[in-house]
């Protein structure tokens, strides 16, 4: 991961770091924090881990606090987020985490025209090339999880055919052999006759 040079100012809220000037001490141990700290604390966990992509470790070096109260916020977070994923069509939440992505990388590029020196030109090219990173890891998740939810409800509904003695099979697009161009066509003539018959 990319490492912020001492020139590069980084980019935690003042709210946050007024609510900790007079409870350093404290918040370096854990706790205990008010609701309105917590819920402070919990979002600027969630702005560094999850816009910024550092690590519970990192977080914790950056804002003085425990690093068990960083993995128990990221823990919290990633809990809400589960809760709002919709498993069955996760299209939707990934184009979501591609966009925020596609606002982080813009942000960066727009400070990288206005780096004063190369490192911090070097440690912004790092950053915009993890974002980039993260963009086609996410579009590759996109399209194994397609994959591997398709392959389920294919595998269901042959459970439940057989459950049921019924004669017909389903197979996901997915799925090829190499056949000759002869038995191709033997198979399509099959498969036609097969759902003019049974109506599908």
């Amino acid at each position: 991961m990319a490492q912020v040079s001492k020139d590069f100012e980084f980019d935690i809220s003042p709210e946050f770091i007024e609510s900790g000037k007079n409870n350093h001490t404290t918040r370096r141990k854990g706790g205990p924090y008010s609701k309105d700290e917590r819920i402070k604390r919990q979002n600027e966990v969630y702005r560094l881990h999850f816009e910024y992509g550092y690590s519970a470790r990192k977080i914790s070096e950056l804002m003085k606090i425990n690093r068990n109260t960083v993995n128990g916020d990221v823990e919290y977070w990633y809990g809400k987020i589960s809760n709002n994923v919709d498993l069955i069509n996760p299209e939707r939440s990934i184009m979501i985490n591609t966009q925020r992505l596609n606002v982080q990388r813009t942000r960066l590029r727009e400070r990288l025209d206005k780096a004063e020196n190369f490192q911090q030109i070097q440690t912004i090219e790092k950053m915009i090339f993890e974002v980039d990173c993260k963009i086609t890891n996410t579009q590759m998740k996109l399209a194994e999880s397609t994959y591997r939810i398709l392959k389920e409800g294919v595998e269901y509904a042959n459970d439940w055919l057989k459950e049921h003695k019924k004669e017909q099979r389903r197979i996901t697009m997915f799925d090829s052999i190499a056949i000759s161009k002869k038995a191709k066509d033997k198979i399509s003539k099959i498969i036609k006759e097969d759902k003019k018959k049974n109506n599908f």
